[in-house]
């Protein structure tokens, strides 16, 4: 149980450094509304729930596509092309980022590290 608190402390403190960031502000932006308009386009154009949308959405994104839901009209299937092109790049911005904090949480304390010493 302590491994996981303290998990959870390192992650609260490269989180902080995330949201220092006005880049990745801007791609958490970005996420949120490809997200959003995923699921808005697909609850209207496929006739999902929004859940189920918003499911497939991030599945999508994230390029899982565990293969339960998938588009069945022409313009279901050229949006999710056009969508999953565009929204590789910006997941990818996104894992870029998170392991610029993370590299800069460890080397910040690694450096405390050497000051006490």
């Amino acid at each position: 149980m302590i491994p996981f608190f303290i998990l959870m402390r390192n992650m609260y403190h490269v989180l902080r450094i995330l949201f220092r960031q006005d880049e990745q502000k801007a791609v958490m932006f970005s996420v949120a509304f490809l997200l959003a308009v995923g699921m808005f386009f697909y609850h209207g154009a496929e006739e999902l729930s929004y859940l189920d949308a918003l499911y497939f959405s991030v599945m999508t994104l994230t390029t899982v596509g565990y293969g339960d839901i998938h588009p069945v009209t022409p313009i279901g299937k050229i949006f999710t092309m056009g969508y999953v092109l565009l929204g590789i790049g910006v997941i990818s911005a996104l894992i870029v980022n998170f392991n610029r904090a993370l590299k800069e949480f460890h080397a910040s304390k690694d450096s405390a590290k050497q000051k006490k010493s």
